[in-house]
């Protein structure tokens, strides 16, 4: 009876420990599936709807050019010969520079042979001036022992009546030296200075090639001399104003340089519906910047009473956002006052809501989620 006994103790026993160890399981199953459904909710970041006075510059990315481009051309015709500075693309040079000479020599030979015959006219005249013009013998006496065959004929003796003149002009004196004048013109024409310190962004002639008269031979910019072109929204452009400080900035945002506003377009570019305006660098000798670069302005913009500024991405459908009230997601519409790269500026909502400003991925109205904390 006794055994009987225990072994009825025993069975309820191993029942006993096999119920509570079933509801141990049961209660360690439960507790993860809630921690599950909590950690399943999209995460959400929030910022509290608070309105204030920002100034909100206006950053748009340019294109240097220089401020002066110059093309050189030929007024002469003749053969391009070697100055000392190559005639290629890139190539620096400095002001005053001879850069194109067109060959010269047999142009220098007609010009003695000119001054060379109009000495001779003019010994023959000097008799017939020291009768008929005597007082005035002496000026052409000292310009005729002037004029050089190697240098640019001195100027003409003023004449001192008119009876003077017709006799110059009768025995061609006056049409002679004007003729010379010219051709003295045309010789200082076969050479090309550089106007300021520069390099050349294109070479149409080579040197040994002919150049023709008006043919282009190259273009030049002054290095030194940049401007920013730098395309403005066209409603913005009101914002910006003449002569006001920029400040440029390279692709990691710092500023590298200066400049000024000097000029805005008064025309929209018809295939970004924007308006050119242009940035007169300033101290661009310490930076290395070359024409076709892009660089970053940053312009003041202005002031805007009551808004608040949030990342583009806050905003879909161009102006509209999620609000959390409570755990839910709510659409709102808002009132962009101005997209900037990669913020806006905004006002429409009332201060003190849940603005989400990282919506989750596909975010729609009425769905669950949690705040980031």
């Amino acid at each position: 009876m006794k055994r009987k006994v225990i072994i009825v103790l025993l069975v309820l026993a191993t029942l006993a420990v096999g119920f509570l160890a079933m509801e141990g399981l049961s209660s360690l199953k439960k507790a993860p599936k809630k921690n599950l459904d909590k950690i399943k909710l999209p995460v959400v970041k929030v910022k509290v709807v608070d309105y204030d006075n920002l100034s909100s510059p206006i950053v748009e990315k340019g294109r240097l050019a220089s401020n002066l481009e110059v093309n050189l051309s030929s007024e002469v015709a003749g053969r391009i010969v070697d100055t000392g500075v190559p005639l290629k693309v890139g190539q620096k040079f400095k002001k005053g520079q001879l850069l194109i000479r067109i060959y010269e020599e047999d142009a220098k030979m007609d010009l003695r042979a000119q001054k060379s015959r109009f000495l001779n006219k003019l010994a023959e005249n000097l008799p017939d001036i020291k009768v008929d013009y005597a007082d005035n013998f002496d000026v052409w006496m000292a310009f005729f022992n002037a004029i050089n065959l190697e240098e640019s004929i001195p100027e003409l003796p003023k004449l001192k009546s008119d009876q003077e003149k017709v006799f110059m002009a009768s025995r061609n004196v006056l049409g002679d030296y004007y003729a010379i004048k010219s051709e003295e013109v045309k010789l200082n024409k076969r050479k090309i200075y550089a106007p300021f310190n520069g390099s050349y962004v294109e070479v149409n002639a080579q040197i040994g090639s002919v150049a023709g008269m008006g043919s282009k031979l190259a273009g030049i910019i002054e290095s030194n001399n940049l401007e920013l072109q730098v395309p403005i929204e066209s409603n913005e452009i009101s914002w910006l104003h003449l002569n006001e400080k920029v400040d440029i900035l390279d692709s990691r945002g710092d500023v590298i340089l200066t400049g000024k506003l000097v000029r805005k377009s008064d025309f929209v570019d018809q295939g970004t519906q924007s308006i050119s305006v242009f940035v007169k660098l300033e101290n661009t000798t310490e930076k290395e910047l070359f024409q076709g670069q892009f660089l970053t302005a940053r312009f003041n913009g202005k002031m805007i009473a009551n808004v608040m500024e949030i990342p583009r991405n806050a905003v879909f459908s161009s102006n509209k956002v999620f609000v959390v009230e409570g755990d839910i997601l709510k659409e709102k519409v808002i009132n962009v006052v101005k997209r900037n790269e990669n913020t806006l500026v905004f006002n429409g909502l009332k201060e003190g809501e849940l603005l989400v400003v990282e919506p989750p991925v596909k975010a729609t109205e009425n769905m669950q989620v949690q705040i980031k904390k």
